[in-house]
C-alpha cells in the first residue's frame, strides 16, 4: 500500500506495511509504516531521537529485517531474500553517506572511491579511471593521492559523496550526513550531493535532525508513532 499522494509507477523503493519491536512487551518502532520513492526523488526523514530512524535505515539496506511488511527495492523484496544475496544487491543497488564519513584511513582518497568497485569486481582497468572521475566531480580530484588523516571535514564527506555514487546505485541512503560539520560547509555537501543525483536520476533518503539540511529535499516527512507523516509546511 502506497503512503498518501503517492504512486508505486516508477518507484525505486516501496515500504509496504512495515512492522518492527524489539521486545514483544515493548512499543513497536514501526507500526504499519508505508513509503513509496520515486525514480530522482530526494527525501527527508525527520524525528525525534529513539523515533526509530536508524532501525529504518537498517531495513531499507537489508542490514535489519521488519518483523512483517515488505521492502521492494527496483521490484525485488528484499525479505524474500538470504543474506547472501541481500549483500550482493546492496553493494551493487545502494549508496551510503554517513555522519562519521567511514573513510578508511589506511586507503588513499582514491583507493577509497574505489572500494564500491572492487567489491563488484568491476575490472581493474576500469575501476581508477571511474573514481578519478568522480573525485573530480566532487571538486577534490587534486587529493586523489592524499590520506583522510590530511584532510579537513568537508573533504572528508566530499569523498564519501563520490564513494556513494561511484558505482551508480539506484538509491543512496544519507544517515546525518552533515551533523560533523559548520553550517556553511554542511550547505555545500548538501549542494553537491543534490547537483549528483540529478546528474545519476538516482534517489536518496537523508536522515537528519536538521530542518535547514531537511530544505535539500524534494519532500520532508516524519517519522512518529512508528509511521511517516508529511511533514507540517
Amino acid at each position: 500500500m502506497a503512503a498518501p499522494g503517492t504512486s508505486a509507477t516508477n518507484s525505486v523503493l516501496t515500504l509496504d506495511a512495515l512492522r518492527k519491536r524489539y521486545r514483544p512487551e515493548g512499543a513497536a518502532l514501526l507500526d504499519g509504516l508505508n513509503l513509496v520513492l520515486r525514480q530522482g526523488e530526494f527525501i527527508a526523514i525527520m524525528g525525534e531521537s529513539g523515533a526509530g530512524k536508524s532501525t529504518l535505515l537498517n531495513i531499507i539496506a537489508g542490514l535489519d529485517r521488519p518483523d512483517s511488511g515488505r521492502v521492494l527495492l527496483e521490484g525485488t523484496d528484499l525479505c524474500s531474500l538470504d543474506d547472501d544475496a541481500i549483500t550482493r544487491l546492496r553493494r551493487a543497488r545502494i549508496g551510503f553517506v554517513f555522519q562519521a564519513f567511514h573513510i578508511l584511513p589506511y586507503l588513499t582518497v582514491l583507493q577509497n572511491v574505489m572500494l564500491p568497485l572492487d567489491l563488484l569486481g568491476v575490472p581493474r582497468s576500469q575501476r581508477e579511471p571511474r573514481a578519478l572521475q568522480w573525485l573530480e566531480r566532487c571538486a577534490i580530484g587534486a587529493l586523489a593521492q592524499a590520506y583522510p588523516r590530511e584532510l579537513s571535514g568537508g573533504e572528508l564527506q566530499r569523498i564519501a559523496v563520490a564513494r556513494a555514487l561511484v558505482h551508480e546505485p539506484a538509491l543512496v541512503l544519507a544517515d546525518e550526513p552533515t551533523g560533523n560539520l559548520d553550517a556553511g560547509t554542511a550547505g555545500q555537501i548538501l549542494r553537491l550531493l543534490r547537483e549528483q543525483l540529478q546528474a545519476t536520476a538516482a534517489s536518496a533518503i537523508l536522515i537528519t535532525h536538521s530542518p535547514a539540511a531537511a530544505q535539500s529535499a524534494d519532500r520532508i516527512v516524519r517519522l512518529q508513532a512508528g509511521r511517516l507523516e508529511a511533514a507540517a509546511a
